[in-house]
Formats: structure tokens, sequence, C-alpha cells
């Protein structure tokens, strides 16, 4: 069959680091008619990328399995619904793919912005109402029925509470909070600074608190 999308002209990125070990449970299908190009896990992006555009399109499968789980993670935090989040990343492949000779820099921090942005123009048509934290769900052994019961109505009241922030202020926060990266790191793959975000951050938790303290106070 042929390609699905074509990308232009040769660039390259750097190596990464925004890569997960595990084997990404998320896909995007670049259809070729070329046979599957052989392409060693340990290769950087570029060289991955320089592969692709010289016409081993099968070799942005590697890239895809790469980046694809903690890319998933961000949109799922982001939106909150698990089907978003896989268009968010389908399309944000699929755009990255058409795109591949643009790239500048590394292309982990590249494609992120992608998705970033893919969420922030998601949550500017759709306000959300709920958030789900999976990394959180793991509930004390020793806590009683009525202290599940308090800490699970906290969680839905701080999901609520999160979902009406600014896309940049829950994006800053998610970062920080839920993904645990550095502000370093977070100023790399947004393209910003580490002053700007830790505002941001900031603002987030005081926003965050005056809206719970109306309930808790």
């Amino acid at each position: 069959m042929a390609t699905a999308v074509k990308p232009r002209t040769a660039s390259g990125s750097a190596p990464a680091a925004l890569s997960d070990t595990r084997e990404s449970r998320y896909s995007v299908v670049v259809k070729t008619t070329e046979q599957p190009a052989q392409v060693a896990d340990q290769d950087t992006d570029q060289l991955i990328i320089q592969r692709v555009l010289a016409g081993q399109r099968d070799a942005f499968q590697t890239l895809i399995t790469r980046y694809s789980d903690p890319l998933y993670r961000h949109a799922l935090c982001m939106t909150g619904s698990p089907d978003v989040a896989e268009d968010i990343l389908q399309l944000s492949f699929i755009k990255a793919y058409q795109h591949l000779a643009e790239v500048r820099g590394r292309f982990d921090a590249w494609v992120f912005r992608i998705v970033a942005n893919g969420c922030k123009d998601w949550l500017k048509n759709i306000r959300r109402s709920h958030l789900s934290y999976d990394e959180d769900d793991q509930p004390s052994s020793y806590a009683t029925p009525d202290e599940e019961l308090d800490r699970s109505e906290l969680r839905g009241d701080l999901d609520k509470a999160l979902a009406t922030l600014p896309s940049s202020l829950r994006e800053a926060f998610i970062m920080k909070h839920v993904e645990g990266r550095s502000y370093e790191e977070m100023a790399d793959l947004l393209g910003t600074t580490v002053g700007a975000l830790k505002m941001r951050v900031h603002r987030a938790r005081e926003a965050l608190q005056a809206l719970l303290e109306e309930k808790y106070a």
C-alpha cells in the first residue's frame, strides 16, 4: 500500500531524554511499501530520523515505541480521558512524521511540544471536571473505610479544582507534581525558562489552595 503520510526533506535530532524502557502499549501505524528497516534500540533519534528521511520509513516506529508511554501519560493527565489522550497521541505522531524534516534540536522535546499543544487546543474547547492519577490510586493498607472515603472525596475535589486552572498552569503543575519532572527538564521540553515554570507552578498551587479552602477551611 502507499504511504499514509510522507515526510519532506532531511534533518536531524539529538539523543533522547524522554524515553521509557517499557514496551509501548500505543502505536501509530504508518503504512509503507518498503521492507521494515533494521533499527537498533540504541540508535540515536538523529540517526533514526536520517534513515526515515532517506526512505526507511518503517524506522519511525522506533521513535513511536520509544516515546509513546510518557507522552500518553502526559496527555491522559491533561485531558482526563484515555480515548482523547490516544487520539491526541496518534494525531501528534502523524504530524511529527509529516514534519520530520523540520526537527531542530532534540526530537523528544519537539514531539512533546506537539502533544502539549494538542492537549491545550483540546482544553480550549472542552471543560473537563475530572482528572485521574493512576500513580496515586494505591490506598494505604492501614486506612480505615472512613479514611478512604475522605481521601477519595479530597482527590475528587482536587481533580475538579485542577480542571478549572488555565491550561498553562495545569500543564506545569502536572509535569512537576504528577509526572515528577525537574524544572530543568520541564524548561527543556516546553522551550521556556525555569523561572517562568516556577512561577506557573506557584500560581497553580495558590489557585488550588484557594479553591480547596472554600470547602475545607
